[in-house]
């Protein structure tokens, strides 16, 4: 069992949550489904989770009518994943921007949990 964590801001905004409550009914359904599957299975399908390259990000992945969204996570101790940033996915590759902004907030929450 995994604990599902929105990343939230020094200001209190929770950018993931903010962006899953934007999309349209039957996306934010697929994307909460996808997630209880990542918190209630032991084994996920690299279908929905998959660690992204060359960093600590993994990506929970949610295909919807032929677009991809995507959101960029960290896996923490005690099996915790904090949701740090998401997407509508444009192109094959995550963008270095979107990279950029998850590794900044992985940052940042682990300065405030003092992980760092």
């Amino acid at each position: 069992m995994r604990e599902i964590i929105f990343y939230e801001s020094d200001l209190g905004d929770k950018p993931v949550e903010e962006f899953v409550a934007s999309l349209d009914a039957a996306v934010r359904a697929k994307v909460v489904r996808t997630l209880e599957l990542l918190r209630t299975q032991q084994i996920v399908p690299s279908k929905f989770w998959k660690k992204l390259r060359g960093s600590d990000l993994w990506e929970v992945r949610v295909e919807y009518a032929g677009n991809s969204y995507r959101v960029l996570a960290v896996l923490v101790k005690n099996n915790r994943v904090i949701l740090l940033h998401a997407l509508q996915k444009k192109s094959q590759k995550t963008p270095r921007q979107d990279m950029e902004i998850a590794l900044q907030r992985q940052k940042r929450y682990f300065q405030r949990q003092g992980y760092l």
